[in-house]
């Protein structure tokens, strides 16, 4: 198993947040922090059997499989560019998106740490004006 870099863990990960189930959401509208989080997994997981499939590609010599994964690679930016900038509306939403965040490679905040502190602001925001 690949080691992760850096080895420090970075600061999202010094604190566990347990997970939370769509079924523990309060009753009324949706969180779409929930159907967010499915539309990035499967994305990633898209993405991941292109790459696959590409590497398989290339080791036989296919000279078109440098392409394949773009598409699905290009999908799951946009799922998690759509995670991270729709706020959570209820707490076992903003549970859930803080802890499947915790799952996603750090490397892919690089660039969007201001988009996810302003979104964490916003989700705040929204359960301040719940309670």
């Amino acid at each position: 198993m690949p080691q992760a870099w850096p080895p420090v863990a970075p600061f999202w990960r010094w604190r566990q947040i347990p997970p939370v189930s769509a079924a523990a959401a309060p009753a009324g509208p949706l969180d779409p922090a929930f159907g967010l989080i499915a539309a990035h997994r499967a994305a990633a997981a898209a993405h991941l059997v292109a790459l696959e499939e590409q590497a398989r590609l290339e080791e036989i010599g296919d000279l078109g499989a440098d392409g394949i994964a773009e598409g699905p690679c290009h999908a799951e930016m946009a799922a998690f560019n759509d995670l991270i900038e729709t706020a959570p509306v209820t707490f076992a939403g903003l549970v859930a998106w803080s802890s499947y965040l915790d799952e996603i490679e750090p490397w892919m905040f690089e660039e969007r740490g201001p988009t996810l502190v302003v979104t964490l602001v916003e989700a705040l925001g929204n359960l301040a004006v719940a309670s």
